[in-house]
Parts: C-alpha cells; structure tokens; sequence
C-alpha cells in the first residue's frame, strides 16, 4: 500500500472518532432537549390543573358562604336576590336557586319575579357519578346566557334537610382567562377540558373551537392521572401532548407542544456539525494528497502515534524534521490532551451522579422501610387493641359486681395495666396512622406558648431553655395534642442527651424548604420550619440512619421505649409533612419539622354537650366483631344496658340478617333501631363498607363503629367512630347520642 494510501488511512483513523462522538453528542443533546420540554410541559399542566382548581374553589367557596345567608335560610329570596347581585356583579356570573325538583327559583340574570326557564341543563338534584371535592357541572349551554358555561352548586341544609340548591354559572371564557395567565410558550397548545372531553377553554383558535370534544379523547379517559400522549391537534397539527386530571374538580388540562418545534433545533445543529464534519473530511484528504508527496519515513512515527491515541494512551509531541508531520505530531498530542481531560471530567460527573443516586435511593429505602414499619405496627396495634377491649370491659363488669376489697384492689391494678398498654397503642398507632384523625386549625404561636410552663418544668436546672419564636400569626392545621406530644418527644429526646447540662432552643420560622425529597407534594402557601436544637452529645450516621424507626433507642433498658421519635415522623408525615434531621457527634442535634402554612386561622366551634349516659330501654341493636372475645364481653354490657340485642360475626352475616328484617313491617319490633360494627373485618364487607351498605337501605338508620387501627378514617365517609379500647361509659354516651340524632326530640326510655 503507497503512502499517500496509508496517510489517507490515518486521517481516517483519526477523524472517524471524532465523528462518532459527534454522532453521539447529537443524540444527547436531542434526548436532554426533549426530557426538558416534557419537564417544562409536565410543570406547566400541573399548574395549569391547579390554577383551574383555584377558580373553580373561589367559586365555590362564594357559593358556600351564600347558602348561608340568613335571608336565605329565612326563605326570604327577595333579599337574598339583592345580596346574591351585589356578589354576581356581571352577567359574566349568575347566581342561580334551586328547589329540591331542580326548577330554578331565582336567577341574578334575570329581574326577580320574572319568568324563568325549567329544569337546569346541569341536573343539580343528581348525585355526583365521581367522588370529587368540588361539585362542578360539565360544559352546557346556558339557557338564558345563550353562552357555553359551567356551574358550581351546593345545598342549603335548613334543620338538617335540604330546602334548596345554590348554584353560581359561568361563562366558560372565564377560564380562558385563567389559561391566559400561564403565559404559555409561542406554538404550545393549552387546552382545559371537562370530565365528559369537551372543550371549556383554548389558548389558540378563540371561540370557536368552545364545546368541541378533543381528538383523543379515549387517551384522557384513563384511570391515570396524568401522561404523555402523540395528539393531532383541531388544526391538523401533530403534537406531543401532556394531560393532568385537577385533583378537586376532575377538569384535565391538555398542554401541547407541535413535533416539528422539538426536531427544529435538533437537526439545525446536526446539520452545522455534519456539514463541519465533511468539510473537515474534505480539508484532511486533501492535506493527506498533498503532505503524501512530502512523507516518508516520518509516516511510521505518526501511525504509531495514531495507534497509541486509539488505544486511549497520552501522546506527547515529537519532531521528525518536517515541518508538516511536526505540526501533526503537535495536533495529535493537544486532542490527546482534551481527550484525557474529557474522560476525567467524565469520571468525576459519573461519580457525583452515582452519589447522588445513592443518596436518593437511601432516602426512598428508608421511606420505604418506615412505611412496612408503619403498617405492622398499626396490625398489631389493631390485634392488641382488641385484647384490650375484652380487658376493659371485662374489668368494668367485673368492678361492677365484685364486692371483695381484696379483688377490687386487684382488678385495679389489672386497669392500670390496661391504661398503660393503652397508651403503648397508641404510640403504635401514632406511627402507623396515614392520617390525622382529630385535625384542626392551630397556631404554632399560641400552642408554643402554652406549653412554656410544661416545658420548663420537665427539664432540670441544669439545662436552659430558649424559645426563639417572633410575633404575628403561625397557621398550621394539625392534630393539637399529637403535635404538643411531638414537641414534647423531642424536648425529652435533647434533655436526655445532655446528662451534665446544656441548652436546648425551640425555633419557628418560614421556610423554603420543601418535602418534595419525600415524595411528598409542595404545599401551595409555603412550609412552616418547629426546630428544636440541642447542644448535647449527637448522633452517629449509624443512629441517624435508625433514629426514627419503632422501638429503637439507645437508651438502657427500662429508660426508654423507642416510639418518641417514631411518634413525631408519624405526626409530620400525618401532617403532610416532613421531618429533617441534622447531627454530628459531639456537636449536638437538630431536628426540624416542616408543616404546611395555612392561609388563615379558622375559629374553633365549640362542641356540643356531651349526650346522657341513659339508654333507650328496649332499642334493638345489631352487634357485628369478628373477635369472638370481644363479641363475648359486649353482648352481656349492652344487654345489661337495657339492649335487645343480636350479634353477628362479620359484615356480611350482618348485612343478610338486617335484610331479613326489612321483609317484616315498618313498625314490627323485629326492626334494629341501631348498628354497632367493628371496622376492619374478614370477609368482602369491613365496617366502613357495611356501613354505606346499611346507609343505601336505611339512610335515616344509626350507625356507630369502632376499630383499634384502621388504614380508612370513617369520618372521611360520615360515620361516628370509637377509638378502642373505650370504657362502657364512652360506649353508652356514642350509643345515645346516635340514637338521639336519629330521633330529635323524642324521650328516651330509661
């Protein structure tokens, strides 16, 4: 093979690399752009879906507030027509009333008195096909607007009965202007759709598309959330679309972005590097042609120095006493250089990205292990509870017909037993609970202060307390005494790991961290940051690492029961919250617990008077557990309470015998007047589900449950719930205030 061949042969050698990786940097730089636009284009819809979300609560917050004006409750419809205009100011918004027939009453578009249409094209006396937070309409045309519109509405409940329903209707271009906000990006395509696929609003073509349905419309209705999908849009345009369902209303916001924006800038720069590519092709070739005629035995030098830079060795300059094969030499060894430069940046980019998995797979590994943790302990808190239950109440039995004072001493002790193993329950069940049950609107401020004194008085002298907590308001909404036992835990928690004194400082401040590491989502007004700081002894990785697991501590035995720190990871995360926590060895502690800020305080309605302790006499009563112990030390108490009773092991067996009794008649004394069940239960019914089963056959019918632990909060579905284990006086109070509710103002029997 000639020179001028093997010199051909080497700039291809050389050069061939170079095209490859640029091949390859063309694909990365096209797959980073498109992770970036589905990234920009996913942020954008969530906060489109939320901002629709937000309209739409304004007006149903309007709404609530105005089912209940007085005027209104008062059937006084024309006042509440002055009222309800002031708030519909334009006919941009109506404020419509309802019967319970659905036939409009009043109407801000028209004068009062006059002539109204019939019943709403958006049925407000159906009920609602989806469980969705707010109770909006799908698009319609408005029959006096002659507009597309939509419509938020909720009922007026007048001594306990709804009366009427109060809706407020609206244009759908409202919402465009809510889509105009989002400032999209020029060619991106915004689209809000409501749950049956028709157009609400649209950021290109106007009006006239209002009321279409969407192409794709199969790819929304999906159980997801939320997904890409390839669309064509009304235009004939195809896109990458990205759709997100709005949490509270069940709207979806369709963002588009057109494929020939994504490839624009791709092939422009593939094209400027495969152009730069030949060209420089062309240039060596040529180079080869012409320095071939020059070359001898330089060549050998320079293939050698080729062969090594493939084998990815550094290549130092040389001289061979030509000008032409010394400036290659020169150039071979300068893009060694940037070659090995480049693999060490590489080497070093790969292994912060290696750490930073590491560290986001610990942080989802302990999120995971704390969850597994959460729900074994809830079972056994579940299983132990109804121990305790049979305990509780045998106990309470047992004192009430034992007249030896030796035995009473005895069943004394065995209830103090029980009040101890009660608390430990309820520890576990702080740690396995998903959500907080006795929730309420606190402010941080105010509940700090409060326990100022407590405080003080459980630390000794030897350690100081600071409480860095500025003025103005603090809202929160949490459970008061899970978060004062949290500030407690970790009150207790620094003072022990200061056994020769020193400070300890509680903190409040805004923050703008967020728990989004957890997988948690951010809260919309921002985090508030209850840090309590010590200077005590710290903790090693290794502790950190297990610090909020249950029944871990590093106590001796007999000083410790490892579920403080438990408890406050379970009260944060409860909160939809978080918990961060920073130490090091002998540099103290400090932990931090991040709760979403509330907007404003609500006021705290105070509760009714508790019910009497009396018992209807003769109330029939279904009594449904699966725990044969529990069943065997229930029955005898509510008999004993004036009961007729009949048990039943689970849900179904339940729901078969209160179906028989609905075959005798209405006043037949066969009939239950009230149901007690359990909640978790074998079977295809638990407690929650036989209770909305009950509630289809018999609305008006009572219905109290109890349960030790439950992954389902029974309030969520409008049921009254006992937290076991409960004595026989918490029972009897439920049990009449139930009956009462079902009977208002009638005497019951004692």
């Amino acid at each position: 093979m000639s020179i001028r061949s093997r010199l051909i042969l080497l700039v291809l050698a050389v050069l061939a690399p170079a095209f490859l990786a640029s091949i390859l940097a063309i694909r990365f730089v096209y797959q980073e752009q498109l992770a970036r636009v589905e990234m920009g284009m996913r942020e954008a819809t969530r906060a489109l879906a939320l901002a629709i979300d937000g309209e739409l609560s304004r007006r149903d917050a309007i709404i609530t507030t105005l089912a209940a004006s007085k005027s209104l409750l008062d059937g006084d419809l024309q006042a509440f027509y002055e009222q309800a205009s002031a708030v519909a100011r334009s006919l941009e918004n109506s404020i419509i009333i309802f019967d319970a027939q659905g036939r409009q009453l009043l109407n801000t578009r028209r004068p009062f008195g006059s002539q109204l249409p019939g019943r709403s094209s958006f049925d407000i006396t159906a009920p609602s096909s989806e469980d969705l937070a707010l109770p909006v309409s799908d698009l319609y045309m408005a029959p006096i607007g002659q507009r597309y519109s939509f419509s938020v509405r909720r009922p007026v409940i007048r001594d306990g009965r709804v009366v009427y329903y109060i809706a407020m209707g609206s244009f759908a271009s409202q919402i465009g202007d809510v889509l105009a906000a989002q400032s999209l990006p020029d060619g991106w395509l915004g689209v809000v759709v409501d749950r049956q696929g028709h157009i609400v609003s649209r950021n290109i073509g106007g009006d006239q598309f209002i009321g279409r349905k969407v192409k794709n419309a199969q790819a929304l209705d999906t159980l997801n959330p939320e997904g890409f999908y390839d669309s064509v849009s009304l235009e004939g345009v195809p896109r990458l679309s990205f759709f997100s369902r709005a949490p509270a209303s069940g709207w979806s916001v369709v963002i588009g972005m057109p494929h020939s924006e994504i490839r624009r800038s791709t092939l422009r720069a593939a094209a400027m590097v495969g152009i730069g590519c030949l060209l420089l092709l062309g240039i060596a070739i040529a180079l080869a042609f012409w320095v071939g005629r020059k070359i001898s035995t330089p060549l050998r030098m320079l293939d050698e120095t080729a062969q090594a830079m493939g084998r990815g060795e550094p290549v130092a300059p040389f001289t061979t006493g030509l000008i032409e094969t010394d400036r290659t030499a020169q150039v071979l060894a300068q893009a060694s250089a940037r070659i090995q430069n480049a693999n060490r940046e590489l080497e070093v980019r790969v292994a912060d990205a290696v750490d930073q998995a590491e560290r986001s797979l610990k942080a989802l590994q302990q999120g995971q292990k704390l969850e597994a943790l959460g729900r074994l302990t809830g079972g056994i808190a579940h299983d132990f509870n109804n121990l305790l239950q049979t305990l509780t109440t045998g106990l309470q039995l047992a004192g009430m017909t034992n007249t030896d004072p030796r035995g009473q001493k005895a069943i004394d002790a065995c209830n103090r037993s029980v009040i101890r193993g009660t608390k430990l329950t309820r520890q576990l069940m702080a740690f396995g609970r998903h959500k907080v049950d006795e929730t309420a609107s606190v402010d941080l401020r105010e509940l700090l202060l409060g326990m100022g004194e407590l405080l003080e008085g459980a630390l000794p002298s030897r350690i100081r307390l600071e409480m860095q907590i500025p003025e103005g308001a603090w809202p929160v909404y949490v459970d008061p005494l899970q978060c004062e036992l949290a500030i407690l835990n970790l009150v207790f928690n620094a003072r022990d790991a200061m056994p020769e004194g020193g400070q300890i400082r509680i903190s409040l401040e805004r923050t703008a961290q967020t728990c989004e590491p957890y997988g948690i989502a951010p809260a919309e007004a921002g985090y508030l940051k209850l840090c309590v700081a010590d200077s005590g002894c710290g903790m090693s990785e290794e502790t950190q690492a297990k610090a909020f697991e249950p029944f871990f501590t590093t106590k001796p035995v007999g000083e410790g029961t490892g579920l403080g720190l438990a408890q406050v990871y379970a009260f944060a995360k409860s909160s939809n919250g978080c918990v961060h926590l920073h130490s090091t060895v002998g540099s103290g502690c400090r932990i931090a617990i991040l709760l979403p800020e509330r907007r404003h305080l609500q006021a705290v309605i105070p509760a009714d008077e508790a019910p009497t302790t009396q018992i209807s006499r003769g109330a029939r009563l279904l009594l449904v557990d699966d725990d044969p112990l529990v069943r065997e030390v229930l029955a005898p108490t509510l008999r004993e309470l004036g009961f007729d009773l009949e048990v039943a092991a689970d849900g179904d067996e339940a729901l078969a015998r209160y179906r028989e009794t609905l075959a005798v008649d209405e006043a037949s004394s066969q009939r239950f007047d009230m149901v007690f069940s359990d909640i978790v239960m074998p079977g295809t019914l638990d407690g929650i589900g036989l209770a909305q089963a009950l509630r289809q056959l018999s609305p008006g019918l009572p219905i109290l449950l109890a349960t030790g632990f439950s992954e389902r909060t029974p309030e969520d579905y409008g049921f009254r719930v006992l937290s076991k284990p409960y004595t026989v006086e918490a029972l009897t109070e439920a049990l009449v205030a139930e009956l009462k509710k079902a009977r208002p103002g009638k005497q019951l029997d004692t």
